[in-house]
């Protein structure tokens, strides 16, 4: 049975925000004009901090909620966001996730506004909204979006700083073209909830807490849930061409649809994309590969996964 979304929750208006940066993204804004301009308007003290390398965001997130800052907020793309959110983990002080990077995907799957001024209105009234949303965790490792191993690896090492300056999100989309010419199977051991063993050659697997993918609307499919307690495992059999429609196709729901002409082919999902909806999956390879979370490349096979429901407010 799914877990209860926990309801909105209305809070008063914060005395004070940390900010935490990341100083990569290339969006050339006046981002501490903005930031000054609205908090210091609502009456709101704020300081901020800046990343220098990986692990930062979460060291700061950590130090700012052991000072008493009552929101911590986060500039910067979804790695950034999720190592502040793994800072925050625990401790109930709600994330304002104010975007600045090429993706945003986190924002974006909890419909918050891109526009960095109306992110900061959102604590900038007399009352403010959060909500809690469920984690992953690989090992000791949390994840807002999704890991993935196999053809995810090779865009995001693909999808350079430089190409993503030069084409924003579309850099995910050569990217993965580049890989699809050419992605090595390999052999996948799944464990789900420590009881349904899955053997099987694959591309590409991906675990996913989030279901936005960063393209329009298109989600990797309609039932994956932040507010489900559960983790959605898709298994990429195949990199061919039919495969990847069919993957499109699954993602905008359509993967039941009639065929309207004679002579259309009608391709069969479960011969090509196998999905589960689980609390935990372990994950073996052979060769072991490296797996990506949420868009770094930070692990490799075998790992346990597991859901961790409601475990982090976010401000919405």
């Amino acid at each position: 049975m799914s877990i209860k979304p926990v309801n909105l929750q209305t809070l008063s208006k914060p005395k004070s925000v940390m900010v935490v940066v990341n100083p990569a993204p290339s969006r050339r804004i006046p981002l501490l004009a903005i930031l000054n301009q609205a908090f210091r308007d609502a009456g709101i003290h704020w300081d901020i901090s800046i990343t220098h390398g990986t692990g930062d965001g979460r060291t700061l997130a950590k130090e700012a909620a052991e000072k008493g800052f009552e929101v911590v907020a986060v500039y910067g793309g979804d790695g950034t966001v999720m190592e502040v959110a793994s800072g925050l983990v625990g401790t109930d002080v709600p994330l304002l996730i104010l975007g600045g990077g090429t993706g945003n995907l986190v924002a974006s799957e909890l419909r918050l506004p891109g526009d960095l001024e109306k992110a900061c209105d959102l604590i900038c009234g007399e009352t403010y909204r959060t909500k809690h949303i469920d984690i992953g965790m690989m090992g000791d490792m949390p994840f807002l979006l999704r890991i993935g191993c196999g053809i995810e690896v090779g865009v995001v090492q693909e999808a350079t700083r430089e190409l993503k300056d030069q084409f924003g999100k579309w850099a995910y989309v050569f990217a993965a073209i580049k890989m699809l010419q050419d992605i090595p199977e390999a052999n996948y051991e799944l464990v789900m909830n420590g009881e349904e063993k899955v053997s099987a050659s694959g591309v590409a697997c991906v675990v996913a807490n989030a279901g936005t993918v960063g393209i329009g609307r298109l989600t990797l499919a309609p039932s994956v849930d932040v507010n489900d307690g559960r983790l959605d495992v898709f298994l990429l059999r195949k990199a061919n061409i039919e495969g990847i429609v069919q993957l499109a196709r699954k993602m905008m729901g359509l993967e039941r649809m009639r065929k309207t002409e004679p002579d259309q082919i009608d391709l069969d999902a479960s011969k090509l994309i196998t999905h589960w909806r689980v609390k935990t999956v372990d994950i073996k390879t052979d060769p072991v590969i490296d797996i990506q979370v949420d868009g770094d490349v930070a692990a490799r096979t075998p790992q346990l996964i597991k859901a961790v429901p409601n475990a982090l407010r976010v401000v919405v």
